[in-house]
Parts: C-alpha cells; sequence; structure tokens
C-alpha cells in the first residue's frame, strides 16, 4: 500500500469546511496527489474519506479514485457503493457510466 493511502488513513475522513485549517487542508491535498493509479485495495480506504462539504479535496479524491485500472465493472461498481459522500457516489456513478457509453 502506497505510504500517501496509509498515511490519509491514518488522518481519517477529510473534515468539513469548517474544521479545517490550512495547515490540515495542504497535509491532504499533498496527500491526495497520487503519482500512480490506485489499486482497488488503495481505492477502497480512500473511498470512505470524503468531506461532507469540503469539495476541493474530495475532488481530488475523486480523481485518485479514479486512477483504479476500471476492468472488472462490477467491482468497480462495488466500490463506487462504498463512496460515503452521496454526491461524489452519484458523480462516481455517471462518470462510469460516461465512460462505459464511449
Amino acid at each position: 500500500m502506497k505510504e500517501n493511502v496509509m498515511r490519509l488513513m491514518t488522518l481519517g475522513k477529510i473534515p468539513n469546511d469548517n474544521d479545517m485549517t490550512n495547515e490540515l487542508f495542504d497535509q491532504y491535498d499533498k496527500l491526495i496527489q497520487m503519482e500512480d493509479a490506485l489499486t482497488y485495495e488503495e481505492a477502497e480506504v480512500l473511498i470512505k474519506l470524503f468531506s461532507d462539504d469540503c469539495l476541493d479535496l474530495n475532488w481530488g479524491l475523486l480523481h485518485a479514485i479514479e486512477s483504479v485500472d476500471v476492468i472488472d465493472i462490477e467491482r468497480y461498481r462495488e466500490l463506487i457503493s462504498k463512496c460515503n459522500n452521496p454526491e461524489f457516489r452519484e458523480i462516481l456513478e455517471i462518470r462510469l457510466n460516461n465512460y462505459l457509453k464511449e
């Protein structure tokens, strides 16, 4: 498991905007920036870390999760179903469906 993912797992769910400090935001932001694609195991850790309202970090997390190699569509759908943020779960589903239409 990537060091970034382990550190994010230790930090836990991204705090909401009103609980966020600049320092904490920067810490999450740097860790979310992944150089390599995630494995399903890593994505399963990150899919549960979405904030309720910290959109910038949520989008970064979404992009990291989308780096997973979508070979098994049902497995990816199962991963999406574990997303703790309903809005971003829906966005992931829509983007998957759009990808499948291509």
